[in-house]
């Protein structure tokens, strides 16, 4: 999914922040660089944000650039990147904290003051602190903040509230996208990009509700999901029933109708890597999708033996 220069951009972009951070605040540096191999799993940083089921937000300047222009300017996307893995970090350390899965994060608290600085003066190289990109910016990181706020004191979540609020938690990533429009005089793009942004955050937030729905249901993190299973299951029926029974049905039907809505806007954007992207993303879950349900099939099976006993 990712471009040879862009690969190359984002490894260099992790070695930027550690260096950077080393240099600065190396204490700091000595205790955050665990936690960003521990969110990839003990691998390199870099590969947590390839990984094919990321919210591709390092892909997304690059799918625009490349609509303004077939090569783009690699320094430019280089900083873009930068930033965006930093403001990610800063976002993924709160959202830790807040969904209770924190191990080290209380510890690392402070590191978001690098991580903030190092998301914004990015553009401050690029943007006058007058130039309407502020606004743009202001607007959308605190919009971020206020979703993560809310998301969090969500309990009978429905779906205007879903799509009103728990798919903006990536909203951050039209940032990067504004710049690109900003920079290239293209604010013309900026409104069909950000359909596209919000559009991808409902399909991939439901994504990981579905396919997290067990771990949520234990941990009593409220979804979009479980919040349907209160509201559909019959009587006193077991969730994993109602999953095998309707919910995964249910689930993946609404997936596949953002999944069409989302290639026709590739369309409209003019971005054959987005759209092949989409149906990447498309096939894996129709892999994913016949598995489970060949196992819910079986579960069913069994459920309804032993009720019958």
């Amino acid at each position: 999914m990712y471009h040879p220069q862009l690969n190359r951009i984002i490894v260099k972009a992790v070695s930027r922040l550690i260096a950077a951070m080393s240099q600065t605040a190396p204490f700091m540096a000595a205790q955050v660089t665990p936690w960003l191999k521990q969110l990839a799993g003990g691998n390199q940083p870099e590969d947590y944000f390839k990984h094919p089921l990321a919210f591709p937000s390092l892909l997304l300047p690059w799918w625009l650039e490349r609509t303004i222009h077939p090569e783009p300017d690699l320094g430019f996307q280089t900083d873009l990147v930068y930033s965006t893995i930093n403001g990610y970090y800063y976002i993924r350390l709160i959202d830790n904290l807040m969904d209770g899965q924190a191990t080290v994060e209380l510890e690392l608290l402070p590191a978001l003051g690098f991580f903030h600085t190092q998301f914004q003066t990015v553009y401050q190289t690029y943007f006058a602190g007058d130039h309407p990109f502020w606004d743009q910016f202001n607007t959308i990181w605190l919009h971020s903040a206020e979703v993560a706020m809310q998301d969090a004191g969500l309990t009978g979540i429905d779906e205007a509230e879903f799509t009103r609020i728990a798919a903006h938690k990536v909203c951050a990533a039209k940032i990067p996208l504004v710049a690109i429009c900003y920079r290239y005089e293209r604010s013309d793009l900026a409104e069909p990009w950000f359909r596209l942004v919000d559009l991808l955050g409902c399909w991939h937030q439901f994504l990981n509700d579905l396919m997290g729905w067990y771990r949520d249901d234990t941990r009593q993190t409220y979804t979009y999901f479980l919040a349907e299973a209160a509201r559909s299951r019959v009587d006193a029926e077991p969730l994993v029933r109602w999953v095998a029974r309707e919910g995964f049905d249910w689930a993946t039907g609404k997936l596949e109708s953002w999944m069409i809505a989302l290639k026709e806007l590739a369309v409209e954007l003019h971005s054959p890597e987005l759209a092949h992207y989409l149906d990447t993303r498309d096939q894996m879950l129709q892999t994913q999708q016949a598995e489970v349900t060949a196992g819910l099939r079986n579960l069913m099976k069994l459920l309804e033996l032993d009720q019958s006993r």
